[in-house]
């Protein structure tokens, strides 16, 4: 049924682009640096209101009374630290969190600088789940201290300073900081811990909710101030790492929803992209050090070159940037022989009268169940039986427990529930079919994996990437001889998933969650709806090709090298056409 000359010549637009690819590297943009020495970053002040800080607000979960109580500490702090003209302003709005809808408070005053309509935004969380340590709040106490050392020099852009909550989940006070904010925006440095033990992820975090990240300017700006102030590596994101957080889009922490909404963002925290730990130690002397970074990263920003919009979808490799262009053309590139080999096959089948659109059918049949399941989970969110936030909290803020376990196990059932009804129509697909309906049923799981990976993308082509290797691999449970034993085609058509899988651990890896905990980390991404009706769908009709595939694969094949019955025309003396019966390329037509 399908044609390995087709899939052979489509093979050559991949050593083009390939090729283009080569010469489309470009250098990474020069960071904006500053002559002045950030020494006015008083740290023994700054430990001085921590230890006060922590102390006196020890449980603080996002929308509480004590958390509205640091608000309000916070903006009398800053009304001391500012001039008097400076205005604190606070804003109260309505979101969700961990501990469902809340009221968060949002403090935010504007330093004004002598350029008019631009701003560096420093913003920091407040709130934490559970009894929250000093490292958490390390980052209002930098806040505080930073405004005191701006508030005494006169800026070329405006500097605004923000205390907000619902970093535990949802990020509702981010996302009213943006809501608040007068455009344009030339940066946005979230401050995350300042004091506590320096762990071995990311400690410039560029990550956006929407795909992408933050400019390569931006992060290689604040990446050179730690150095500098620090002597410690912010780290690099290996391009392994990027590619898994832009097929799967989505962060924790408040720089990707600043992202997401197009203003330049990062964060900059020694514990990484996840929260410190409660109990985690702080020292002074690294609250300077981050301190002294953060203000010497304001500095180059507030007086130097506009970085550019986030997110940025280019790909780091080997200290060179790949434009996002260049990805999308190799993405397709490597889509192409499967494609073109696919719609041969498909325009063979209609010649040939096959049941095609049926067999489509049993697929769509097939991906029910696990949309049902996806909608289930997004049912346990609206009624409040798991966290509904977007971006989903992790397992630090909302732990896997006995009623976690629930929600997956029922979510499960779900799945496993609707596929037992939906048998009977589903039997009668790949694995049921007829010999003469056979290559129809194997051609139908593979046309709805080319329509997905395309789509996959229009919309995000490092998604697209993760459907190439399954998309070929599956072309062999369409081949006409069984060149490969079904005891070896199913596994293979199983380990073909695997850059899926690989992408979910890397995610759960970055962001400190553990392998057990990942199943409850997608759960929470589906019940907090941040996979649109279009990801849900792409994600449901894979894994009902991929369950027909599979199907499919342990179908009894044609032995190699077998033709159909020869059928002789008239008496056994004739030689005439059809006496020695089909050839192998007119069956192929």
């Amino acid at each position: 049924m399908l044609d390995p000359r087709i899939y052979r010549a489509a093979l050559l637009p991949v050593l083009l682009a390939l090729i283009v690819v080569a010469f489309s590297l470009e250098n990474r943009p020069a960071p904006l640096r500053t002559t002045l020495t950030p020494d006015a970053f008083d740290q023994v002040r700054a430990a001085r209101l921590l230890d006060d800080l922590a102390r006196s607000y020890p449980v603080r979960p996002a929308g509480s009374a004590a958390d509205a109580q640091l608000a309000g500490r916070v903006a009398v702090e800053l009304r001391a630290a500012l001039p008097a003209r400076v205005r604190v302003e606070r804003r109260v709005t309505n979101a969700q969190t961990v501990d469902g809808e809340r009221e968060l408070v949002t403090v935010m005053a504007q330093q004004p600088g002598s350029a008019p309509r631009a701003q560096v935004v420093v913003v920091a969380a407040r709130d934490a789940s559970g009894t929250g340590g000093a490292a958490q709040l390390s980052g209002t106490a930098g806040l505080i201290e930073l405004a005191r050392v701006v508030a005494a020099t006169r800026p070329s852009r405006s500097v605004t300073f923000a205390s907000v909550s619902g970093e535990t989940g949802g990020q509702g006070g981010m996302r009213e900081l943006i809501r608040a904010l007068v455009r344009p925006v030339d940066a946005v440095i979230e401050l995350g811990d300042l004091a506590g033990p320096i762990s071995g992820r990311l400690l410039v975090v560029p990550w956006s909710d929407d795909g992408g990240m933050a400019p390569m300017r931006l992060q290689r700006t604040v990446a050179v101030a730690l150095r500098q102030e620090a002597q410690v590596d912010a780290g690099v994101p290996f391009a392994r790492a990027e590619l898994a957080r832009f097929a799967w889009p989505w962060s924790p922490s408040g720089q990707g929803v600043a992202n997401a909404a197009g203003l330049p963002a990062v964060r900059l925290s020694a514990s990484g992209e996840p929260a410190p730990a409660p109990r985690a130690p702080v020292s002074a002397d690294q609250l300077g050090a981050f301190g002294r970074t953060a203000l010497r990263a304001i500095t180059a920003l507030e007086s130097g070159l506009r970085v550019e919009q986030a997110p940025s979808r280019d790909l780091s490799v080997a200290r060179k940037l790949l434009p996002y262009w260049a990805v999308r053309l190799l993405v397709l590139a490597l889509l192409i022989p499967a494609l073109l080999t696919l719609a041969d096959a498909a325009a063979r089948a209609r010649r040939r009268r096959e049941p095609l659109l049926p067999r489509i059918g049993w697929v769509v049949v097939a991906a029910v169940p696990f949309a049902l399941g996806a909608v289930f989970a997004r049912g346990l969110g609206l009624t409040g039986a798991v966290p509904d936030t977007a971006p989903p909290a992790l397992p630090s803020a909302a732990p896997l427990e006995g009623s976690g376990w629930l929600a997956i196990g029922c979510t499960l059932a779900v799945v496993l529930l609707a596929w037992l009804l939906l048998r009977p129509l589903i039997s009668r697909g790949p694995a049921g079919a007829d010999h003469e309906s056979a290559p129809a049923a194997a051609l139908a799981p593979l046309l709805v994996t080319a329509v997905v990976a395309f789509v996959a993308w229009l919309v995000n082509p490092y998604a697209a990437l993760l459907l190439v290797l399954p998309l070929n691999v599956w072309l062999l449970t369409a081949t006409r001889e069984a060149r490969i034993a079904p005891v070896l085609l199913a596994p293979l058509v199983v380990l073909s998933l695997t850059p899926v899988v690989l992408v979910v651990l890397s995610v759960a890896r970055q962001v400190d969650v553990r392998l057990v905990e990942s199943v409850w980390v997608v759960l929470l991404w589906l019940a907090g709806g941040q996979a649109g009706p279009l990801a849900v769908a792409c994600c449901a009709l894979i894994a009902g090709a991929a369950t027909a595939v599979l199907r499919s694969s342990l179908r009894p094949r044609t032995p190699p090298g077998s033709l159909p019955a020869i059928t002789v025309r008239g008496p056994s003396s004739y030689a005439g056409p059809g006496s020695l019966g089909g050839t192998d390329s007119a069956l192929r037509g």
